[in-house]
């Protein structure tokens, strides 16, 4: 049975500022509004279940207005009662533990965009020399080519002297 207090859930919980803090650590199984019976807002529009994360209230559901931050009422009341000091506990480290690894997540993945990023940039410099390592080839082909033309010239020259000297 819903028990009445007006206690916020966002109290002195250590989140910080970082959003993904504020938001559950685990999907809700159902909707803020697919609860029966109804609990009706003094605004007289169903009343939403959230969970709370804070550290005082962790996993412990309650009601709140839909529209609160809409201009709707200032209806907050408990649907149960706290959890025992133990499992309290146990929920916060729960709860922090998979915070904590969806920070490492999302870092992870940051660090895998940019090594991504470099990796691309990299391809592309790699194609660059890539290029650059055929037009030496072909640069290095034609100036073995010149080489050969010149050898047979100065062998015509020296063939053509040994003829005038011989003539």
């Amino acid at each position: 049975m819903p028990s009445s207090s007006r206690m916020s859930s966002l109290g002195s919980n250590g989140w910080g500022d970082d959003e993904e803090q504020r938001k559950s650590p685990i999907p809700y199984r159902e909707g803020p509004l697919d609860y029966e019976p109804a609990v009706i807002c003094p605004c007289g529009k169903k009343a939403a279940r959230w969970i709370s994360w804070s550290d005082e209230n962790p996993g412990r559901r309650y009601f709140k207005c839909y529209r609160a931050r809409d201009g709707g009422c200032d209806l907050y009341v408990w649907y149960e009662g706290p959890h025992d000091p133990f499992v309290q506990t146990l929920l916060i480290d729960l709860r922090n533990a998979v915070w904590g690894l969806r920070r490492k997540n999302r870092a992870q993945k940051e660090d895998l965009k940019e090594a991504r990023e470099m990796m691309q940039k990299q391809e592309e410099h790699i194609e660059e020399l890539d290029k650059d390592v055929m037009r030496l080839l072909s640069i290095e082909a034609e100036k073995e080519y010149v080489e050969g033309e010149m050898k047979k010239v100065k062998l015509e020259r020296m063939v053509l002297r040994a003829i005038v000297a011989f003539i």
